[in-house]
């Protein structure tokens, strides 16, 4: 009788994808882009806080900016980003409900080797899938929103483990969400990740989006990001 062997798929899977994502992410430092992945569930404010970032970083002489839409269908969040006048291009997952390497480096190379100071991935809108695949991002941020309340630590664990920052949203509408316990969000996120820094931002009326960009410019600056990038083939 032959041997019985057990081959476990999944983490051969994220193997590949790991190491994938680890030379792509080698290849952008080289180039002198910073590469941020944005995950959040459907609805947390992903595109709108993207605008203002970007908006942000552009008052702040940053033009250089690229951004990789991830939706199961459609181009409407691509289309807004165009009409922002930043680069963006399309990843439709059809249906797949994360992003893997393989459709970043396409995405990617769409953009026809242009270089970027930033690159951003507003990844799938899903809590669950998105914090187990490195998408070669140097930083990983996740939002919440305040309409979805603060108890969402317990549920997904593993997106707030993986995340540099949290950034939670909408914060205008917390004085029309009294339970909304952010002394609670606070300690049961760094209960996961004490390392985890974390910002209360409006997009609408443009709280804490200055604070979110200087530390986007921080990380940056102190990582292994080329300063004077290199041509790399």
């Amino acid at each position: 009788m032959e041997d019985v062997r057990v081959i476990e798929v999944k983490q051969e899977v994220l193997s590949d994808n790991s190491k994938a994502a680890d030379s792509f992410r080698t290849v952008l430092a080289q180039r002198g882009t910073f590469f941020l992945d944005i995950m959040a569930s459907p609805g947390a404010g992903k595109t709108t806080l993207l605008l203002a970032l970007i908006a942000r970083l552009k008052a702040r002489g940053v033009t250089d900016l690229g951004v990789i839409e991830a939706d199961l269908e459609s181009d409407v969040d691509a289309l807004k980003i165009k009409e922002a006048g930043v680069a963006s291009v399309e990843l439709n997952t059809r249906g797949i409900c994360h992003v893997e390497m393989g459709m970043v480096k396409k995405a990617y190379e769409a953009f026809a080797d242009r270089r970027f100071a930033y690159l951003f991935l507003e990844n799938i809108g899903n809590l669950v899938c998105p914090a187990e695949f490195d998408t070669g991002a140097h930083s990983r941020i996740m939002l919440l929103s305040v309409p979805e309340g603060y108890d969402k630590v317990y549920k997904y664990p593993p997106m707030f483990a993986v995340v540099d920052a949290l950034v939670v949203t909408k914060s205008d509408y917390l004085s029309m969400n009294p339970d909304f316990d952010m002394d609670a969000l606070r300690k049961q996120a760094r209960a996961l990740n004490s390392d985890l820094q974390i910002f209360v931002v409006s997009a609408r009326t443009g709280e804490g989006i200055d604070e979110l960009a200087t530390w986007l410019e921080g990380r940056r600056d102190a990582s292994e990001v080329e300063k004077t990038p290199v041509e790399v083939s």
